[in-house]
């Protein structure tokens, strides 16, 4: 059974393009970025080759302690191939139609406007990182 969630990643095409988006328009904290070579990883994930550059992001009000964290991964060698999926990333905002009217105006592209929940009640909206990512922006309330 598992103790604690660890992390979510999400492979990017352009590192400075997500750096961006995710810092400075969702405005999480930028934690680490580290480069990994070497046989170390090229044994543990079963690669040859391997060249990959990860950035660690949290929430600016996590307490570091907290282990969840958020990756961008970007990979020089080999080309990660592009990959679209269902499952999504889900952050929760304070006012969802103030940080919809915001987001949209930075150039983030959304599926639809926000929608009030008929399971949960609350506000939300689906929208894309620079790379298709599907991300969930729920209201607080």
């Amino acid at each position: 059974m598992v103790k604690d969630f660890r992390h979510a990643c999400v492979v990017v095409r352009d590192l400075k393009k997500a750096i961006k988006f995710y810092r400075d328009i969702l405005g999480l904290k930028l934690v680490k970025v580290i480069k990994i070579e070497g046989e170390h990883p090229e044994k543990i994930l079963g690669i040859k080759g391997i060249k990959l550059t990860y950035v660690k992001l949290r929430t600016k009000d996590q307490p570091r302690h907290k282990n969840a964290i958020f990756e961008l991964h970007h990979w020089e060698r080999p080309k990660a191939p592009k990959q679209k999926w269902l499952g999504h990333i889900s952050f929760t905002v304070d006012n969802m139609d103030r940080e919809y009217k915001r987001l949209k105006r930075l150039g983030v592209k959304f599926i639809s406007k926000p929608l009030k929940s008929p399971v949960s009640g609350h506000k939300l909206c689906f929208g894309y990182d620079p790379d298709g990512n599907l991300i969930e922006f729920a209201d607080r309330n």
